[in-house]
């Protein structure tokens, strides 16, 4: 896949997760397994999902699928967004190094951000090597 899938695709998935957690805060908790343990903090506790589940991921996928019309200008942008995937990964890891066994949605959650970070990053690779970013047309016979 080009460049320019690789960083549309991820880039709308992204998007795609931000807005859920923009218009979706509850089912978004419960996907993550998160509760609100005193009803009286209900709005506030929403108010924290869209935030950091929504505004951010939403304006964070947004920035990719814009860099999908350029990769090679936008290489900088895809790298630091994948390399907050993989630190993202990472401090998951630190976890179960110091918390234990997450469970099977856990290891599920470490492989989906090793993904996306390696997706964008291998995008900001291929945006950067000419032979890499498009496939070279077939040549005649």
């Amino acid at each position: 896949m080009s460049a320019r899938g690789i960083t549309l695709t991820t880039g709308t998935v992204i998007l795609l997760m931000g807005l859920a957690g923009l218009f979706y805060p509850d089912r978004v908790m419960g996907l993550l397994g998160f509760t609100v343990l005193n009803a009286t903090q209900s709005a506030a506790v929403l108010g924290e999902v869209r935030a950091t589940y929504g505004g951010l991921f939403a304006v964070m996928g947004a920035s990719v699928v814009i860099a999908a019309f350029n990769p090679a200008g936008n290489r900088g942008r895809l790298v630091a967004i994948g390399l907050l995937w993989l630190g993202a990964c990472g401090g998951r890891l630190l976890g179960v190094t110091v918390d234990g066994n997450p469970g099977v949605f856990g290891w599920l959650a470490v492989v989906f951000e090793a993904a996306m970070g390696s997706a964008l990053l291998l995008a900001a690779q291929r945006a950067g090597s000419p032979e890499l970013a498009e496939p070279a047309p077939a040549t005649p016979v």
